[in-house]
């Protein structure tokens, strides 16, 4: 799929045009016809005409192909005539007996171009010229018609094609050869001025577009191989919770770890310890003792002293 905005280009839906082979016949049947003008007026109008038919039997588009696995999608432009089953033509050498035909015809008017309607290789191509006087393709069996067949298979998979034209001049070209390989939607040849494809796909597969349906090449889907139609644009979307990390834990682990509840908090006794040591400086009143007289404290050996406060401490633990 292309990502191209075309919502920045002024003529987004302008994405027609001629090949150059086109321009350069339109002009010089347009020469001629002013030079048959000169001669007598109303020749003027022949190559006018001419001109006409060989701009639209040049006529291409740009074509954006869907994405998807074994996908098929239409060949060429046109309307769906028919669809039901038939057996392939020897020519497509398709094995099997269980197919599906999908009859396109292609207006005159419509692009020219011939796309691949799967991702795989050309298996082989064959090409019949027709009758000039078969100018115009009106029934698909018509004899003296140019036509062409062309099979492409990717493994298991496989799809058969027969194009059938007008006799008179290059109406259909097919510039891939066997053993090709080619993307869906690329082009691969060429039919001008219309006709009819005959678009050959297993049995298995559900045809989507139905009889009177318009086809645009290379981007109607006309179905899918292994799919039925019901499965054919249904889209699974699996949604998974994330899972936690061991090492990130979810909110509510975190949430129980870092903020515990009250109860736990009232619960839990708050155990103090109350530690003497022997050498912090106790006064009289934690002693439970009186003041010393000055004097005798002056008179009392420092040494005495420390120990008198020793064994009181020590008294003071036992009794608690």
């Amino acid at each position: 799929m292309s990502d191209e905005d075309f919502s920045r280009k002024s003529f987004p839906w302008l994405r027609a045009g001629f090949d150059l082979e086109g321009y350069v016949g339109a002009l010089a049947a347009w020469l001629v016809g002013i030079l048959m003008g000169i001669v007598w007026g109303p020749l003027f109008w022949l190559g006018f005409l001419a001109a006409i038919v060989i701009l639209f039997a040049t006529r291409t588009a740009e074509r954006t192909s869907p994405e998807g696995e074994g996908l098929i999608t239409a060949p060429t432009d046109g309307l769906v005539a028919s669809v039901g089953g038939a057996s392939p033509p020897d020519e497509l050498r398709l094995r099997g007996g269980d197919w599906t035909r999908v009859r396109i015809s292609v207006g005159p008017t419509k692009t020219n171009g011939i796309h691949a309607p799967m991702d795989g290789a050309i298996d082989h191509v064959i090409l019949e010229t027709g009758d000039p006087a078969a100018f115009a393709a009106m029934k698909p069996d018509r004899p003296g018609l140019a036509v062409a067949f062309v099979s492409l298979e990717s493994g298991s998979r496989a799809v058969g094609m027969r194009f059938a034209t007008g006799g008179l001049g290059p109406r259909l070209e097919i510039a891939n050869e066997s053993g090709d390989a080619v993307r869906l939607g690329r082009k691969i040849g060429t039919l001008r001025l219309g006709g009819w494809c005959d678009l050959y796909v297993p049995g298995s597969v559900d045809v989507l577009p139905r009889v009177g349906q318009t086809l645009i090449c290379s981007e109607t889907v006309i179905g899918r191989f292994g799919s039925t139609e019901s499965e054919l644009f249904e889209r699974d979307v699996e949604t998974e919770a994330p899972v936690p990390s061991e090492a990130e834990p979810s909110l509510d682990e975190a949430s129980t770890k870092e903020s515990p509840s009250s109860e736990s908090q009232v619960d839990e006794p708050i155990e103090a310890e109350l530690v003497i040591d022997e050498e912090d400086e106790l006064t009289l009143e934690e002693l439970g003792g009186e003041d010393p007289d000055p004097s005798e404290a002056e008179d009392e050996d420092v040494s005495e002293m420390f120990a008198r406060l020793r064994k009181e401490a020590k008294k003071i633990q036992d009794e608690d």
